[in-house]
């Protein structure tokens, strides 16, 4: 197992180092502090398994543990398993570190392993498991989790995918329980984030992270500016520049995606979506921070029957990328109306393909790559992900917009981790270099 705090120390010790105080010694990190920002995203829930989940997508890492990690090159280490798997005959043991707690206190066995990963297929992890069996626990050792009939060596890259983060028996999206560096205390207004003691890797380093939900974009910038706040979400000032402030720029957390359904006829076809989004102008989505957008090519212009565009009332940083959208892609006689729905509602619709347009949010299951296209398809209500993951096909370009031309997606855009920060803190970058690590990141001052 290796540690956050060795991992922080031998890696980076901060994203930002070069912002540090004159005289501030690095030898020792700080321990204790507090970071308070807004964010547009639902802060009354965390589910580290699903697929669609934004603010899982920005914090779950500093909240659940997967059971191996991957280091900066790819090659996967224990995280909360008590070695490399081992193989016998048939079966392919994995043992859990003896002494695991979750961040409410309970114990954490085999079971609990068994129970997430089971859970996760159901949820987010289809593709990523495939054709792997349930795993059962070792009837002679509690710590013992016995799969059949797969390679050590591809077990250990599936347990390393975030959607397959450990949740504990006890777990629920609104009573979050995993063994991160943190315990999450969802609600309406807020999402905080606690030092959890019982850290399978570490405690983190700040005491606390509060992440009240913003009402639009600019509220974050609002509070920041008005020094309420410690971070900027996705911005900077309004009105004159913070001072001492510093911009951070950590990456992707995941991939904003139009989604064609089953009323849209002929165009919720494969290709259209991606075609739509590969049209829109990156001046018109500049003030939504959605990363590099390319310079289009063809016209965003929606072709089918007038219809609405569904997004989920609880992320205003969504509800304002469907307006934006739904006015780009209009046109007489084939009006696009963005439509806020219920979390539940959407959730059941993007099931179903009850729907026409809906704009929504895919997280990574994995490294860059095959992993890409194992998201993308997933999230395309299957679209043959699980062969896919069967047989994983040797492409030219994993890049997202050139695979979501194949599917009834389209990616708009990503969901970026920056902003502007005040000069005390350092946000560590996470190991792949897209996002950030909460756990790992501190504060040198008051």
């Amino acid at each position: 197992m290796i540690s956050r705090r060795h991992l922080l120390q031998a890696a980076a010790v901060a994203a930002l180092a070069s912002a540090a105080p004159r005289g501030w010694s690095m030898g020792r990190l700080p321990i204790g502090g507090r970071m308070s920002l807004r964010i547009p995203h639902d802060t009354s829930r965390l589910e580290p398994q699903d697929l669609f989940d934004p603010m899982a997508a920005i914090v779950a890492t500093g909240v659940f543990d997967t059971i191996y990690s991957l280091d900066s090159q790819g090659n996967p280490f224990p995280s909360l398993a008590d070695g490399l798997p081992k193989r016998e005959g048939r079966q392919t043991r994995v043992m859990i570190r003896e002494g695991l707690k979750s961040s409410r206190g309970f114990p954490v066995d085999a079971r609990d392993v068994v129970q997430s990963i089971e859970r996760a297929r159901r949820i987010g992890a289809v593709a990523v498991l495939g054709d792997l069996q349930a795993p059962v626990v070792d009837k002679a050792d509690p710590r013992c989790v016995i799969f059949k009939d797969i390679d050590p060596s591809v077990l250990v890259h599936t347990l390393a995918s975030p959607v397959l983060a450990l949740v504990t028996r006890h777990h629920a999206p609104g009573a979050p329980d995993g063994t991160g560096a943190f315990r999450a205390e969802p609600g309406p207004d807020r999402l905080t984030l606690v030092r959890n003691r019982f850290a399978a890797r570490g405690p983190a380093f700040l005491e606390e992270i509060v992440l009240h939900r913003a009402t639009d974009l600019l509220d974050s910038v609002r509070a920041y500016e008005a020094q309420s706040a410690d971070i900027a979400w996705l911005g900077s000032y309004i009105h004159q520049p913070r001072p001492g402030s510093v911009a951070f720029e950590l990456g992707s957390a995941a991939w904003i995606v139009l989604r064609g359904g089953n009323e849209a006829g002929e165009w919720g076809a494969p290709g259209v979506a991606q075609r739509l989004c590969d049209g829109i102008p990156p001046s018109r989505l500049a003030h939504l921070s959605l990363g590099r957008i390319p310079a289009p090519t063809g016209t965003p212009t929606w072709g089918g029957a007038p219809c609405e565009l569904l997004v989920s009332r609880a992320s205003p940083h969504l509800g304002e990328i469907a307006r934006t959208l739904a006015s780009i892609l209009s046109s007489p006689g084939h009006e696009v109306t963005a439509s806020e729905v219920a979390p539940n509602d959407l959730g059941q619709r993007r099931k179903t393909g009850a729907y026409a347009l809906m704009l929504d949010v895919v997280r990574p299951v994995g490294p860059p790559g095959i992993a890409t296209l194992l998201a993308l398809a997933t999230a395309d209500q299957g679209a043959g992900a699980k062969s896919i993951a069967r047989h994983p096909p040797r492409l030219s370009s994993y890049a997202p917009r050139a695979l979501a031309r194949t599917l009834r997606l389209g990616v708009v855009g990503e969901l970026r981790i920056s902003g502007t920060m005040i000069h005390q803190l350092r946000l560590a970058q996470a190991r792949d270099g897209n996002g950030w690590d909460p756990g790992s990141s501190y504060r040198v001052g008051p």
